[in-house]
C-alpha cells in the first residue's frame, strides 16, 4: 500500500474519530469532562513557550485542529508503510490505532510532558481514548483494504 493513501485515509479516519471522542466525553461524569488530549496538548505546547499567554482560544482551536488532522494523517502513513493493502483490514486497522494508543499515551506524550500516562489518568477517560482509536483504527482498516473483486482499493 502508498504512504499517500495510508495518509488519506489516516486523515479520513480523523473525522469519525473526533466525533466518537467529543460524543463520549460528553457522558463522562462531570469532574472528568475537562478538554481531550488533542486540545490538552496543544495548550501544555503552547504554554512552554516564551509567547503562551498571547495565543488565544481562537487560535488554539485552529491548532489544536490542525494538529490532530496532522498527526491522524501522518500516523496513517506510517500505516501504509508498514501495512500491505491486501493484509489491510477492519481488525488489522484497530491493532494499530491501539497500538498508536498504547505509545502516544504510555510512553511518548508523558516524556514530553505533554500528558499524563495512561495509567495516571482516570479509567473513564482513558475509554474515550481507547474508543476514539479503535474508530480511528477501524476507519483505516476499511478505507485501505483492497477490494479484490474489482482490482483496485477503496481510496
Amino acid at each position: 500500500m502508498s504512504v499517500l493513501r495510508g495518509a488519506m485515509a489516516g486523515f479520513a479516519a480523523t473525522v469519525p474519530m473526533t466525533i466518537a471522542m467529543e460524543a463520549l466525553r460528553a457522558v463522562l461524569p462531570r469532574e472528568q469532562q475537562r478538554r481531550m488530549p488533542p486540545r490538552e496538548i496543544v495548550d501544555r505546547s503552547i504554554e512552554k513557550t516564551d509567547e503562551g499567554h498571547q495565543v488565544d482560544n481562537a487560535d488554539r482551536f485552529v491548532i489544536t485542529t490542525a494538529a490532530h488532522f496532522a498527526f491522524g494523517t501522518a500516523a496513517g502513513a506510517l500505516y501504509g508503510l508498514l501495512v500491505r493493502s491486501r493484509d489491510s483490514s477492519t481488525p488489522t486497522g484497530i491493532g494499530y490505532g491501539l497500538t498508536v494508543w498504547a505509545l502516544a499515551y504510555g510512553a511518548v506524550l508523558p516524556a514530553f510532558g505533554l500528558h499524563p500516562a495512561a495509567e495516571d489518568d482516570t479509567k473513564d477517560r482513558n475509554g474515550v481514548l481507547i474508543a476514539s482509536h479503535v474508530v480511528w483504527g477501524a476507519t483505516l482498516g476499511m478505507l485501505t483494504r483492497h477490494d479484490p473483486k474489482n482490482r483496485s482499493p477503496r481510496l
